[in-house]
């Protein structure tokens, strides 16, 4: 029997780890690899460290500007029931508690069968702020309702100066005997 070659052997078995390591590395390490980098002793985790199986990562959230007075906000008020008088309803509700409101509100929403109320608000540059304002809104007068970035069914029914806009829907129309 002649001798054998190790050194292929060798570049067999480097080749091979490589193909893993690379693979590990493309896909990332699974949820079951514990922390990266981590030590002991009360001390906290390198920045590089994986998140365990039993936390889930939070999303990172910008805070949103404090909302505004409402003299400064301007609301546009929509009926997205066959309720006749809704919008008129929340808008006198709004428009009590001080806040200005749309020229062309209130009116019928061009969405009819709304199920559930929606508070929007307009992108742009102010779009943290005007978010900030639909919260105080949907959260004070609309208990329940969605906050959403205004999107084009209603963005050219509205002033430009309109910040938030309010579909009102069935749910809204329940509670207000409608």
């Amino acid at each position: 029997m002649g001798p054998v070659n190790f050194g292929s052997a060798r570049i067999i078995v480097i080749v091979g780890l490589v193909v893993v390591g690379v693979a590990i590395l493309a896909n990332g390490f699974g949820h079951g690899v514990s922390t990266v980098g981590a030590t002991t002793g009360g001390v906290s985790p390198s920045p590089n460290a994986t998140v365990s199986p039993t936390t889930s990562p939070t999303p990172t959230q910008t805070a949103l500007p404090s909302p505004q007075q409402p003299a400064d906000v301007t609301v546009a008020v929509f009926n997205g029931t066959s309720s006749a008088g809704l919008a008129a309803q929340a808008q006198q509700t709004l428009t009590t508690a001080g806040y200005a409101t749309d020229a062309k509100s209130p009116q019928n929403s061009p969405v009819a069968g709304t199920s559930k109320t929606v508070v929007y608000y307009r992108g742009g540059p102010d779009a943290d702020q005007n978010k900030a304002d639909a919260q105080v809104i949907a959260d004070t007068y609309f208990a329940g309702a969605k906050v959403q970035l205004l999107g084009t069914d209603y963005d050219s029914l509205v002033a430009n100066n309109t910040q938030v806009v309010i579909v009102l829907g069935q749910d809204y129309a329940t509670a207000h005997g409608g």
